[in-house]
């Protein structure tokens, strides 16, 4: 507050009208006793999924299937079919038992926050703050939270290089033609797809199409034809908006109004021909982010199409809070967990790719 004369010329409130005394020194300030934060926090797709042990750095389990439905007929007193190459079940090749057995797995990764406070910063009394280490140790663990979904629907690639290890999540397993599609015309991967190894090709988005609802269609029904049963659809909040308008636009279906006027604008439950979808909005997937790894930016790219009974987050090591003490005036913390995305069966999910 600066002074002429012994003479206050401005307060807390602004500028003191010219003569007067001081008149602004004893006033209080009016700040509330609360912080009010908007971020969102909401984890839906980790939200959604189970949760599992690991035991090593790199957690593996087991998937199988059934052969292909054939000719099993025998004439009568047939012999039993020799196992193996060459063997036979009423004329069709035997294959042996476990020859459908596949071996899949993914790293651990390790996330962690880094918390620091000053000794000042927690001796002073702050509005809206007990102690400022504690609500920052919240704050990093809401976030790590974040991080966590993000790597589930985004991650890559499974990496055990020389650096930092990494979880393959969603798109690393469920990007093969077995039952996704490119809305973009894309090919879609091929060869160790479903195997947490491949990257999906992610178009530039001058590139890619609309969404569409034959897109959804045909991933449901390679899903169905696979064996699985999808039961959600995760979308941005733009391709939650675009969904919705596909009802009016794609199918001619009306809006809704009911006896109140009220005017129903979403569409909560998608009754496909293999299932009924339900719709959710993620936000971390209307976000702009790029790793590097792939050309383009990753906002609006996609469609998750998926049954959370194949999913798990496999944990190593909980997140915990480790201690590290004082370091020199200030209080240091870490937030530490190391988990990874089990994927029981890829070919029970789907997605979409190359949208716009």
């Amino acid at each position: 507050m600066a002074t002429t004369g012994g003479r206050a010329t401005t307060g807390p409130a602004g500028a003191v009208a010219s003569g007067t005394t001081n008149s602004n020194v004893s006033q209080r300030e009016d700040l509330a006793n609360f912080i009010s934060m908007i971020t969102r926090d909401e984890t839906p797709f980790l939200s959604s999924i189970g949760k599992s042990k690991a035991s090593s750095v790199y957690h593996e389990w087991q998937t199988d299937e059934l052969a292909a439905p054939g000719d099993s007929k025998l004439v009568d007193g047939a012999d039993f079919a020799a196992p193996g190459a060459g063997g036979s079940e009423g004329g069709a090749a035997f294959n042996p038992v476990g020859s459908n057995r596949t071996r899949l797995g993914n790293y651990t990764q390790i996330n962690g926050k880094t918390i620091a406070v000053s000794g000042t910063r927690r001796a002073v009394d702050q509005a809206g703050v007990a102690d400022e280490y504690a609500y920052q140790l919240k704050k990093r663990g809401t976030e790590l939270r974040r991080d966590v979904e993000h790597d589930l629907i985004h991650g890559y690639q499974v990496a055990n290089g020389s650096g930092t290890r990494t979880m393959g999540g969603f798109q690393s397993f469920i990007n093969s033609e077995d039952t996704c599609v490119y809305s973009s015309g894309s090919a879609v991967a091929s060869g160790d797809a479903n195997k947490g190894t491949v990257a999906p090709t992610l178009d530039l988005v001058a590139n890619r199409a609309a969404l569409a609802l034959s897109d959804i269609d045909a991933s449901m029904q390679k899903i169905y034809e696979a064996g699985g049963s999808a039961t959600k659809i995760m979308l941005s909040p733009k391709l939650r908006r675009d969904f919705s308008d596909l009802m009016v636009s794609d199918s001619g279906v009306r809006r809704n109004i009911d006896e109140g006027g009220k005017l129903r604008q979403s569409v909560d439950i998608y009754m496909s021909d293999f299932g009924d979808l339900m719709v959710v909005p993620n936000y971390i997937m209307g976000l702009q982010t790029d790793d590097g790894i792939v050309a383009g930016e990753k906002k609006d790219s996609c469609a998750l199409i998926y049954d959370p009974q194949w999913f798990a987050l496999a944990t190593l090591r909980p997140m915990a809070e480790v201690d590290v003490g004082q370091k020199g005036d200030s209080t240091v913390g870490m937030i530490v967990e190391e988990t990874t995305l089990e994927v029981k069966n890829p070919k029970g999910c789907g997605a979409i790719f190359g949208l716009k």
